[in-house]
């Protein structure tokens, strides 16, 4: 069985209703890594919980379209100063990663929000390195880059619970499920 293959099963078996460390025992040994296999079964959005924290997942969609309008303006500011087309180019593309975002949390993709989270903490150093400025919008700009991320993170977790930090959880050698 192929990634493709397994990724379908898991889909098929989760929403029948197989208690997930049932699936992963049917699926464990045939082809698939137990590392990917924990991971496609933990990734797997829960229709429940997705109802659950509907609210949560549409606040950081809504950040994340006020993020892509911000990029927007400050892309087409800045742009504007090179060339009379560059504005609407780098401003399109600078919104067009929030939005890319908002698409994956909307259709509850982990990979999504692990991507945002990797993506803040790689940023970090370099807003950090603002705050020997002592500017006010430094401070500003980097306490809502930590609010963004404490946030995207808390809804992740609500969302799935399977998953540790980037991976699924494992404990004493053996990946574990809730439910």
């Amino acid at each position: 069985m192929n990634k493709k293959q397994a990724k379908a099963k898991v889909k098929e078996l989760l929403s029948s209703g197989v208690p997930k460390s049932e699936v992963f025992a049917q699926l464990s040994g045939q082809g698939v890594k137990d590392r990917l296999l924990a991971y496609l079964i933990a990734a797997n959005p829960d229709p429940y919980l997705c109802d659950m924290h509907d609210r949560k997942v549409n606040t950081v969609i809504t950040l994340m379209f006020i993020q892509a309008t911000l990029a927007l303006l400050i892309g087409f500011a800045v742009g504007s100063s090179i060339g009379p087309n560059a504005g609407w180019i780098i401003g399109g593309l600078s919104a067009l990663i929030p939005l890319l975002f908002a698409w994956g949390f909307y259709n509850h993709l982990a990979g999504a929000y692990n991507a945002y989270i990797i993506l803040s903490l790689v940023s970090a150093p370099r807003q950090l390195e603002g705050l020997a400025s002592g500017s006010v919008s430094t401070f500003v700009g980097l306490a809502i880059s930590i609010g963004m991320l404490v946030f995207v993170c808390y809804v992740r977790q609500k969302l799935f619970p399977d998953l540790a930090f980037l991976a699924p959880k494992k404990i004493k050698g053996r990946y574990v499920f809730s439910g």
